[in-house]
């Protein structure tokens, strides 16, 4: 059977002016052409080859031995080639470009943009196509999730309040900007944590470290860095605002004041009127 979207294995079957003529093997009335330009040296009838099936712009299925950036069902992260009276094109690695439709851009797409989008078959057309309206694509149940259980994270797109994700490929989530410790871009892949389960609107929010003194742990090394970076010293301790803190570090407040408690106490800083500086190393005892 023939998967449009899909990598196959295919058998040659004939050759013609155009190119090879292959079939899956058991149904020759469905054989699809590897046009000449994409057939490989040495080619011949009966050989097996690995090909990419998807519609050329008659709606016929072709084959191709280029390799996508994604494939159907995929979540991807592609750049915007050019926005047109129908639509944006993405280059996803073909010669064809994959199209995304107005009704599935909540915001215009602009060229050379990167955008998530998922991958799926248009039930109208049947043609392959890409969307940025993701929601109704990862509809899993939350309230099969608990609290502090680590996810794997996708990031969908900046919101209001904070990033939009997608959890385990499943759940449409957000972590707030105040909890992130590190720039974040569509695409990216990384672990979290659920922090609240919403069922009502069926979405959860995330932290990217664990609830309790383990996840505040997790950002010694931003603090511990950033003092390196400047010399050993910063104009902050308890009692800076939040902007000031955020002209070094994304996370809240609360979040400092603890970490630079906890660093205090294991006497890796000290803390002054005017900032906090970096301790020297101390020496390990002699037994």
């Amino acid at each position: 059977m023939l998967k449009l979207g899909k990598f196959n294995r295919l058998v040659v079957e004939k050759t013609t002016e155009f190119g090879f003529y292959l079939s899956d093997g058991t149904d020759r009335r469905n054989m699809v052409l590897l046009p000449n330009k994409y057939v490989p040296e040495n080619l011949d009838v009966d050989d097996e080859i690995d090909v990419f099936l998807y519609l050329d712009s008659e709606d016929r299925i072709v084959a191709t031995t280029q390799t996508p950036l994604a494939q159907l069902g995929d979540l991807a992260r592609l750049r915007v080639k050019e926005q047109t009276r129908i639509g944006a094109f993405l280059d996803w690695g073909l010669d064809k470009d994959l199209f995304v439709p107005f009704r599935e851009q909540p915001v215009r797409l602009t060229p050379g943009e990167l955008c998530l989008v998922k991958l799926y078959l248009d039930p109208v057309t049947g043609r392959i196509v890409a969307s940025r309206r993701l929601s109704r694509f990862y509809t899993g149940d939350v309230s099969k999730l608990r609290l502090n259980q680590k996810v794997r994270l996708t990031v969908w797109e900046e919101a209001r309040l904070g990033w939009r994700v997608i959890a385990d490929d499943s759940y449409v989530g957000l972590v707030y900007f105040n909890e992130l410790c590190r720039t974040l871009h569509p695409g990216d892949r990384l672990d979290g944590y659920v922090h609240a389960i919403r069922a009502e609107e069926n979405r959860i929010d995330v932290r990217l470290r664990p609830d309790g003194i383990e996840g505040i742990k997790a950002f010694k090394p931003a603090v511990l860095d950033a003092l390196e970076d400047a010399g050993g010293f910063l104009p902050l301790n308890a009692k800076s605002d939040l902007a000031a803190i955020r002209d070094y570090f994304s996370f809240s407040k609360r979040v400092f004041k603890q970490v630079i408690g906890m660093l205090y106490k294991e006497g890796r800083i000290t803390i002054a009127e005017d900032g906090i500086r970096l301790n020297p190393p101390q020496e390990e005892k002699q037994p």
